[in-house]
């Protein structure tokens, strides 16, 4: 993994790497992630000859801990300060869960950075719970215990193809939500009011990747391929979906390689000329 660097915004410090040369492809983790989750996808798009940057979410990983706020809009504005610190745009954005919504905004609000997106656990409206999902969602929120519920359930969010390092992976996660102020993080971004990325979907009018598991357990009242056509219909602009047939809630690390190859093949069709600043 390359070395940290840090980016200061108002109200913290965010922590990125950046690997390879070339067009900018910009990689956030989801809520509670580390951006180690994109080692395997990060490493194949450098040999492609990509420019990789992956960053914590504010709050997470090695970014600072007690910022004012943890919206979507404002994970979109740290994404868009990344771009403008490395005056490398414009750039793809890839995101998984909360950042997915937030690359969507960041989308919405900056369409001269942002050359396209590429979506995972895309979860851009509230659905109504079933009771036991209420229930789960309420006791997660809870201080103490809503971190070893997060980390008792995380497994379950993969499907059966799980990277050969998932125990060390596992562990990672569990020690730094348990770091002073890491899982208000998460709670935080857990509380109501947070996502505002449904009003910003028809403002999106670059190309769009949906890539999503179709075995996401996550899903309780709509299917993961019926979420995903959903959200490439509200899109302003040219979206695809690509189901990965076997993946969780990840798959951009359950099956790194299948979808380097979908989005390889995705860059090159949409962004590979305009990236290099060929017009």
């Amino acid at each position: 993994m390359a070395a940290t660097q840090f980016l200061d915004r108002p109200g913290g410090r965010l922590a990125y790497d950046v690997q390879g040369q070339g067009p900018l492809v910009v990689c956030a983790p989801g809520l509670a992630d580390l951006r180690f989750t994109y080692r395997d996808l990060a490493a194949l798009l450098v040999a492609e000859g990509y420019t990789v940057v992956t960053m914590d979410l504010r709050g997470l990983g090695e970014s600072s801990v007690d910022w004012p706020s943890y919206t979507e809009s404002d994970v979109a504005a740290d994404m868009v300060a990344v771009i403008q610190a490395l005056d490398a745009g414009p750039a793809v954005l890839v995101g998984c869960d909360y950042s997915a919504g937030a690359a969507v905004v960041a989308a919405a609000n900056h369409p001269d950075l942002i050359a396209g997106l590429v979506l995972s656990g895309q979860r851009m409206r509230e659905h109504p719970a079933n009771a036991v999902a209420a229930v789960g969602r309420w006791l997660i929120r809870r201080p103490g215990f809503g971190r070893y519920l997060w980390n008792r359930a995380w497994p379950w969010l993969w499907g059966p193809h799980k990277p050969s390092d998932f125990p060390e992976r596992q562990r990672a996660v569990a020690a730094n939500l348990a770091e002073p102020g890491r899982y208000e993080a998460v709670r935080a971004m857990l509380r109501p009011g947070t996502q505002n990325c449904e009003l910003a979907m028809p403002h999106v009018t670059c190309p769009v990747l949906i890539v999503s598991g179709d075995a996401d357990p996550a899903y309780s009242n709509q299917s993961p391929e019926a979420e995903a056509r959903f959200v490439a219909d509200r899109l302003g602009g040219p979206a695809e979906v690509r189901m990965v047939r076997g993946a969780g809630y990840y798959p951009h690390a359950e099956q790194p390689e299948y979808v380097f190859s979908v989005c390889r093949r995705w860059l090159t069709t949409h962004h590979q000329l305009k990236l290099l600043g060929n017009d």
